[in-house]
């Protein structure tokens, strides 16, 4: 990608099907790799519903700084919510920042139970209270 031409620690990922269309973006630039190194320990990864034009799924990782202000950690297009996706995308996430967060915090999706289980063993899977008393 050109952007790591000026851009040395900016990481970016894509995956596609074998026809060329787009199934997964992953990003994530400098000032989100110097928050993830300060902030991340715990980690909110929510997948937002197809609100785009191209009806991709944006998830964003969000962090909570000092100043309890979100602070974003990186950012993904996926074309899928299944286990498969989100392991894939949890593989780039590493990648991106050589190691996992102590806590994720999610929705209920099993399917990201399930990625987060197989890429960070060691760390531990919250629910979103949000989410939980959405519910109720």
């Amino acid at each position: 990608m050109r952007k790591k031409e000026y851009l040395p620690n900016f990481s970016c990922e894509y995956s596609t099907t074998p026809d060329s269309v787009l199934k997964g973006l992953f990003w994530g630039d400098e000032d989100a790799k110097r928050n993830f190194y300060t902030f991340g320990d715990v980690v909110s990864f929510d997948a937002t519903y197809r609100h785009n034009k191209y009806k991709m799924v944006f998830v964003p990782f969000t962090g909570i700084d000092n100043h309890n202000c979100n602070v974003t950690l990186g950012a993904a297009l996926l074309g899928n919510e299944t286990a498969e996706t989100y392991t894939w995308l949890l593989k780039c996430f590493k990648d991106a920042f050589g190691y996992g967060p102590k806590f994720f915090v999610t929705d209920q999706d099993p399917a990201m139970k399930r990625a987060i289980g197989d890429i960070f063993p060691d760390t531990r899977h919250r629910l979103c209270m949000w989410h939980i008393m959405d519910k109720l």
